[in-house]
């Protein structure tokens, strides 16, 4: 007889008839057997006698591989197409499926700093066993998390004040413990009620102090004044001759910078953590356009990346000096420990601040920085201590929320793109839409960053989970009739690669330009 193939979800099946069921005893299961290009279906009518005796004899043969998967690839492809998302996809795909306990929070948070480079290592067949005992809701987050698309909101920043909320705590000792460790082996500190360590390791990245820009009026007495370098920010670990530079983000880019880990190997000590900044230079020294930075951060071709472009490291700061963790002293005095350090950034000290402003635009370089000389190194905190100032104009690091394809020759590119400042409540407040400054190459790199973050998209405009950070600059700030916020004339500066979403502007900010 003849029956039609019908679809079933993403699946498809075979529709019996009653009287099929009936004749041939089909119950709830049938035996499926494959046999020389057929597939039989067999009613099972008794339960199997001795099947977990030769289940044990083939196990021990190696004999019980599976004939067919429980679930077909093109259902996996199919179910990742419909949803985009392989968590969701998962989830569909086992649903039914349970666990007598749920995973304990520490186990999770275990796994998902686990690096997992090949499917023969012990972290894959652990993170393989973990996830075959997940339910389908568990396995469906832990995807996400574990591939950095959770699509929910939360930052890290929520993350450590439910730690707090869970462990009693304060939140500004759980930040301070994360930054000296991850947050899964804080975790499990706090599991043992013990105290995470606080000293800082070769190798282990530290959450970089932030400026902000604040009002003449407000920067502290006691202050120490360094040039704003327009390069990029780098921490930099030196224990003897390993050397391991870190970007901003904590990525590890000591590969494109051979030739500062060179310069640093040369310091008269043996153990140290810097904080400071690399920016491109022209063959006379002077500071040269800040987008050639792209070349040697992104370039494949590391060795001719570094004769295309020169580079200089200066150092403004340190974190740990021989064996002691220093970022509790003032700044004065953790500049006293690496006095005897080259590659120094300029710097003065004393209250002839705007002439020493005036001093850094006349030699090229973005302004200049004043920090309180008492203040402690507040890691991964936006600190007023810390004040930069620049040329008036306003300066902003804005998230894209959406955009829109252009037109002609860019009509296969993003070239409009709405952006927004962080509010107060988590949220974005949106400041209008930007498409001039960008070079083509540009329009290119964004396009395929955001498509892979794509949220949602009606009547041609894509809106996007907000993970891409621009350097914007505009004439002025300005509010219509309706409410609504904008800036004049914006031009994009750069893409900020270095900067997390929360390390953006907020609309506090915003307020005290306007």
């Amino acid at each position: 007889m003849e029956t039609s193939i019908i679809k079933i979800g993403n699946s498809k099946g075979l529709r019996l008839s009653k009287t099929i069921l009936e004749k041939y005893n089909i119950k709830d299961k049938v035996e499926l057997i494959l046999e020389k290009g057929q597939i039989i279906l067999k009613p099972i009518t008794s339960p199997r006698k001795n099947w977990e005796k030769e289940f044990k004899k083939m196990s021990e043969k190696g004999d019980d591989n599976l004939l067919m998967d429980d679930v077909f690839e093109d259902e996996i492809e199919s179910e990742y197409k419909a949803h985009d998302d392989l968590g969701d996809a998962i989830y569909y795909l086992d649903i039914s499926a349970e666990t007598k306990e749920q995973t304990p929070l520490s186990s999770v948070l275990s796994l998902l700093s686990m690096d997992c480079d090949g499917i023969k290592t012990e972290s894959f067949k652990t993170i393989q066993h973990a996830i075959i005992n997940m339910s389908a809701l568990e396995c469906r987050w832990f995807i996400r998390y574990w591939l950095k698309t959770p699509r929910n909101g939360i930052n890290s920043g929520i993350v450590k004040k439910v730690i707090a909320k869970h462990y009693n705590k304060k939140v500004s000792e759980v930040k301070k413990h994360c930054n000296f460790n991850n947050i899964s082996d804080v975790v499990r500190y706090y599991e043992s009620n013990s105290e995470p360590p606080t000293n800082l390791e070769h190798g282990s990245f530290v959450a970089p102090m932030l400026a902000k820009e604040i009002p003449m009026n407000k920067w502290p007495v006691n202050r120490i004044v360094d040039y704003k370098y327009d390069g990029n920010r780098y921490q930099i670990h030196k224990e003897g001759d390993s050397v391991i530079i870190f970007n901003r983000k904590g990525n590890i880019v000591t590969p494109q910078f051979q030739d500062v880990v060179e310069q640093v190997r040369k310091y008269n000590v043996h153990t140290c953590i810097l904080d400071g900044e690399i920016y491109p230079i022209n063959e006379d020294g002077s500071p040269a356009e800040h987008k050639l930075m792209g070349t040697r951060v992104h370039s494949k071709n590391h060795e001719e990346a570094r004769e295309r472009v020169k580079v200089k490291w200066v150092i403004f700061d340190c974190l740990k000096f021989g064996k002691d963790t220093i970022m509790d002293l003032p700044y004065s005095d953790r500049l006293i420990a690496i006095k005897t350090l080259p590659d120094q950034a300029h710097r003065m000290t004393g209250t002839d601040t705007l002439a020493f402003y005036n001093r850094a635009i006349n030699d090229g370089f973005e302004g200049i920085i004043v920090k309180d000389a008492s203040l402690p190194y507040e890691s991964g905190k936006r600190s007023v201590g810390w004040a930069k100032y620049k040329p008036p104009r306003i300066n902003l690091d804005v998230v894209v929320l959406s955009a829109k394809y252009g037109e002609g020759r860019r009509a296969n590119v993003f070239a409009s793109f709405a952006m927004g400042v962080r509010s107060e409540h988590g949220d974005y407040v949106p400041l209008g839409s930007i498409g001039s400054g960008f070079s083509d190459s540009q329009l290119v790199r964004l396009t395929n960053d955001l498509r892979r973050n794509i949220d949602s998209h009606s009547n041609g405009t894509y809106h996007f989970i907000p993970r891409i950070v621009l350097e914007v600059t505009a004439d002025l700030i300005s509010q219509d009739a309706q409410g609504n916020w904008g800036l004049r004339f914006p031009r994009l500066v750069r893409i900020r690669d270095d900067k997390f979403v929360a390390d953006i502007n907020t609309f506090d900010d915003l307020m005290e330009m306007v």
